[in-house]
């Protein structure tokens, strides 16, 4: 037992300093690959923005089907298939969430209907027995304490890669993109407990930004 513990603290101490890049790789196969530049205050984050776009205009949206990435450079090794599809869907399942009883979701486009087309590009599974030990251990839980002031993914915690581009819904010309490597804060410890936790958290945070610059686009004030 004394041994296996010293294992854990020994890998979360070599695992301390691999937290996030200052800028993600591109994933050349994004139709907005070229165009997405780092965010110096974002790790791990490349954004475009298009000069001029009005987004104000786009009151409606309308969902592509997820994409899964599927060049060489996609990061989903020994992830089964059917993960990859559970947190595909899972994507679309929570930008629609948070979009709906707010706004309207079509099926066709039109005037004021904003495109979205999301790309899964990778995760990584959390190996729930070692994340939990590295939360319980008092030296490796000084550790994920410094990694969760520091922003960084918690020891044998996963994370998501994903895309999101933003389509008018009639000329088809990008507005804006973002690609995004993300894992819950070191100290969430709900996202220990499956493989999937952690991917499924970070999504949920990322959809619930978007809604919240809608919102703020939109001048929708909360109550």
């Amino acid at each position: 037992m004394k041994q296996a513990i010293f294992i854990v603290i020994l890998l979360s101490l070599i695992t301390f300093g691999t937290g996030y890049a200052d800028d993600p790789k591109k994933y050349p196969g994004l139709e907005s690959s070229s165009r997405l530049q780092p965010q110096p205050s974002v790790p791990e984050t490349l954004i475009f923005k298009k000069e001029g776009a009005d987004a104000k205009k786009y009151t409606k949206f309308l969902f592509d089907p997820v994409e899964i990435y599927k060049e060489q450079d996609a990061g989903f090794g020994g992830v089964s298939r059917e993960d990859i599809k559970t947190i595909a869907d899972f994507m679309k399942s929570e930008f629609a969430r948070v979009l709906q009883g707010k706004y309207e979701i079509v099926k066709k486009p039109g005037p004021g209907v904003l495109r979205i087309k999301l790309t899964l590009a990778g995760f990584e599974l959390t190996r729930p027995a070692l994340a939990v030990m590295t939360r319980v251990i008092p030296v490796a839980l000084a550790l994920n304490l410094g990694k969760s002031a520091a922003g960084m993914q918690g020891s044998f915690t996963g994370s998501v890669t994903f895309a999101g581009e933003f389509f008018d819904s009639e000329t088809n010309t990008l507005l804006y993109a973002f690609l995004t490597k993300r894992g819950p804060n070191a100290m969430d410890v709900t996202a220990v407990f499956t493989g999937l936790d952690a991917a499924k958290i970070a999504i949920t945070e990322i959809a619930e930004k978007f809604i919240e610059t809608v919102d703020r686009v939109q001048g929708v004030v909360k109550k």
